[in-house]
């Protein structure tokens, strides 16, 4: 049985699409630093779905933890699924967000990658980006800095890994319904569910998708956007 690895197995949208491919008779595996929160979703994936799951401690941004996994998982999974994220908080600096949203996961994806292609077997890694990272204009937040990033090392990962057969996905979500959002503002219609996302991501895995907006419309939305002329941003104030 096909299994997949969800880092940030207790993220919202890592959680939803962990359903999503253990419906679908998919073995989970969720990592994660909070280890009871996992516990209770392996419950859960294992009563309603009969897959198996199993569930890890890991903190990505540490490289004596990440090592530690590794060794302690030698088995290659088939698809690996980056959904850790962070926002601009309180207890969040711009270091911490870049880390956790680029850095770490940038240096998670390249061990895991010598670790694992020998045994073949690993065939997508799919990472959660955000619209926000094709924003290209001044006073960008960190938070959509460290997203442009990202989409910037999937590509290149996309392009280097495509001779291996390893797919790389770019799931480049608007506005979800997530704890991560809770607090902010946002449009309900634009505002999509957490499942919904996850069903998406299933199917841009099983279509051999290489970038996913979703929902769709974004696409062409930042279309647009992206040919409103640099010098426009420039002149405004903010």
């Amino acid at each position: 049985m096909s299994s997949v690895l969800i880092i940030g197995g207790n993220s919202d949208i890592g959680y939803a699409t962990s359903k999503v491919f253990a419906k679908n008779k998919y073995n989970i595996h969720l990592a994660s630093r909070n280890v009871p929160d996992l516990q209770i979703k392996k419950s859960e994936i294992e009563q309603l779905y009969n897959v198996d799951c199993e569930i890890s401690f890991l903190d990505i941004e540490n490289e004596e933890s990440v090592d530690f996994f590794l060794n302690n998982n030698p088995k290659s999974p088939n698809i690996i699924l980056l959904a850790a994220g962070l926002l601009k908080t309180k207890s969040a600096d711009d270091n911490k967000i870049l880390n956790v949203n680029y850095s770490s996961q940038v240096g998670f994806v390249e061990k895991t990658i010598k670790y694992y292609r020998n045994q073949y077997k690993l065939d997508a890694i799919i990472g959660i980006s955000s619209v926000a990272g094709d924003r290209k204009r001044k006073n960008l937040d960190t938070y959509a800095k460290s997203k442009s990033f990202y989409n910037l090392y999937l590509q290149e990962l996309r392009q280097r890994l495509s001779k291996f057969g390893i797919n790389v996905i770019t799931i480049k979500p608007g506005w979800v319904n997530t704890k991560m959002i809770k607090n902010l503002k946002l449009p309900k219609l634009m505002t999509v569910n957490v499942n919904f996302v996850g069903s998406k991501i299933f199917e841009a895995y099983k279509n051999k998708k290489k970038i996913l907006y979703v929902p769709k419309y974004w696409k062409i939305i930042l279309f647009f956007y992206n040919l409103i002329p640099e010098i426009f941003f420039s002149i405004i104030k903010k």
